[in-house]
């Protein structure tokens, strides 16, 4: 079967918005490679936009989280966006297990989607406490920005 699965990139002086689409599973492997060799030093920032990704299975969770610590890595902030119920779920049920984990060994432990989790649950936590701080003024897009 042949892989449905491509990323758009578009460059915004420093930032590069990747839009991937299709099913993201283990087809998707070298479609990531790629995208990841062609990020260079001129990149500060790099926006994941999910909304096209209909499914994503843990090896695409897998490739996503190492996608993010590379970056990581290379001091490039990324924001995963967008992302649909059902990869959405598979990210629910590693955080499960990492929460689980965790209490089975007695203390905190950094699973493999703490990248992503710290992208997508800190910046949610950032925005809701910001909203608060500014006593229901609407958040401006650059006030819900977290790093990796």
């Amino acid at each position: 079967m042949e892989c449905d699965f491509h990323i758009s990139e578009r460059r915004y002086g420093s930032t590069v918005h990747l839009a991937p689409a299709g099913e993201f599973g283990f087809d998707a492997g070298p479609v990531w490679d790629g995208v990841e060799a062609g990020i260079d030093g001129s990149v500060d920032v790099a926006v994941c936009d999910m909304a096209l990704v209909r499914f994503m299975d843990v090896t695409g969770l897998n490739r996503l989280i190492a996608f993010a610590e590379a970056l990581r890595a290379r001091g490039i902030a990324l924001f995963v966006v967008n992302v649909r119920t059902q990869p959405a779920h598979v990210m629910d049920l590693r955080d499960d297990l990492a929460e689980r984990g965790e209490a089975f060994i007695g203390g905190p432990a950094e699973g493999l989607t703490a990248a992503l989790r710290r992208t997508l649950t800190d910046r949610a936590t950032a925005v809701r406490n910001r909203a608060a701080d500014d006593e229901g003024r609407p958040v401006r897009p650059r006030d819900a920005q977290h790093s990796v």
